[in-house]
């Protein structure tokens, strides 16, 4: 566990301009469950500092030139070794940035299982749901046809003028 003093030392940034970057989107709501406060002051654990160190170095790279001694992970992450930052052990900084990185997609692999699982039970619901719906529908025809049968046995022929008027049913 670090302080934002630490850690601002170490990337060679103010304390001010860490407390502001952990306190706006999206790093204020990642970073929460990694930052604890005794007496007062913050302390950060490292998966925390490694989020607000990437976080730091990303903006770097937008703002100025990127350095010809950039160095990339998967293509897709660029950390930038600047004067300030040499004096931080390169290699464990883009271990730890990895480690962090794992963490995040295992985080979303979980996700996804859960998601995948969810949308299994939905497809199963609709499945059955789709098969009383046709179970009814025949069951409707039949009573249906029923109907229409027993309505036709029940019509009669019509009776003539005398049939009717000299009947006794009526």
């Amino acid at each position: 566990m670090k302080t934002i003093r630490q850690i601002a030392d170490e990337i060679g940034v103010s304390k001010q301009a860490i407390q502001k970057r952990i306190a706006r989107e999206p790093l204020c709501t990642r970073l929460s469950p990694y930052i604890c406060t005794k007496n007062g002051t913050k302390y950060i654990d490292v998966d925390g500092e490694n989020m607000i160190v990437s976080a730091f170095v990303i903006n770097k790279k937008n703002k100025a030139h990127i350095p010809p001694d950039t160095a990339s992970i998967d293509g897709s992450i660029d950390i930038s070794m600047d004067k300030t930052s040499r004096s931080i052990d390169n290699s464990e900084h883009i271990h730890t940035l990895i480690s962090m990185l794992q963490h995040e997609l295992n985080v979303k692999n979980e996700q996804i299982q859960e998601l995948n699982s969810r949308l299994a039970e939905s497809s199963s619901a609709l499945v059955a749901t789709q098969n009383s719906l046709q179970a009814a529908q025949m069951l409707h025809g039949g009573t249906m046809q029923k109907h229409l049968t027993d309505d036709n046995e029940k019509q009669e022929k019509p009776r003539g003028f005398f049939a009717r008027l000299f009947s006794r049913r009526d």
